[in-house]
């Protein structure tokens, strides 16, 4: 199977928007790699983080707390820049927590070195902006096409998110569908039983 390579991943997650050769050098090469465990913990509830997140392989989960548990609200995918938009815009507190499913490998932008590429490089900020713009239009996505009952949107998963089902823990995945992980058991028995999975 072919790994696409980072530059790949970043074209997809803009719909074939590129960066000259040397403005992706610069960006990637400001960049520190992290390698995170399972579980691991990339901007905390409550924390300020105002770097860049590029996410070279791996699951990353969105997560946050409504006041009584803990709610996955999505996954992302290799490719996915991530920041902490409370941070960016409003330098307060991240309201969601990000973590990984299993091992998993980000590059790290730090905000000065951000800072730098947004206030020297027109073809940058349009990027990023581009970035930003994908990733609103693919939340109102999910929004839409995972969406219904429990079962709808479990289904969804199983059609158009496998990655997730195969590499995300079964608490994890009760968590974003909103549901307790012996609820989710019974549900995908039934769907054994039915022949839909």
């Amino acid at each position: 199977m072919d790994i696409p390579s980072l530059r790949e991943l970043l074209r997809r997650q803009t719909s074939g928007l590129d960066m000259s050769d040397e403005l992706y050098d610069r960006f990637v090469g400001a960049m520190t790699e992290i390698r995170l465990r399972n579980k691991e913990v990339l901007i905390p509830y409550g924390k300020c983080d105002a770097n860049l997140y590029v996410q070279r392989n791996g699951i990353l989960r969105a997560c946050y707390f409504d006041g009584e548990n803990e709610r996955t609200y999505g996954f992302a995918d290799p490719g996915t820049v991530t920041v902490s938009y409370h941070t960016h815009f409003a330098g307060r507190p991240s309201v969601f927590q990000i973590e990984s499913c299993g091992e998993t490998d980000v590059l790290k932008l730090a905000k000065r070195d951000l800072d730098v590429l947004l206030a020297e490089s027109h073809e940058f900020t349009r990027w990023l902006l581009t970035i930003h713009e994908a990733q609103c239009y693919f939340n109102e996505i999910k929004h839409v096409s995972i969406n219904g009952s429990v079962r709808e949107r479990y289904l969804a998963l199983v059609e158009k998110r496998p990655e997730v089902l195969a590499r995300v823990s079964f608490k994890v995945i009760a968590s974003y569908l909103g549901v307790a992980p012996n609820y989710l058991h019974a549900l995908r028995k039934q769907l054994w039983e039915e022949r839909q999975l």
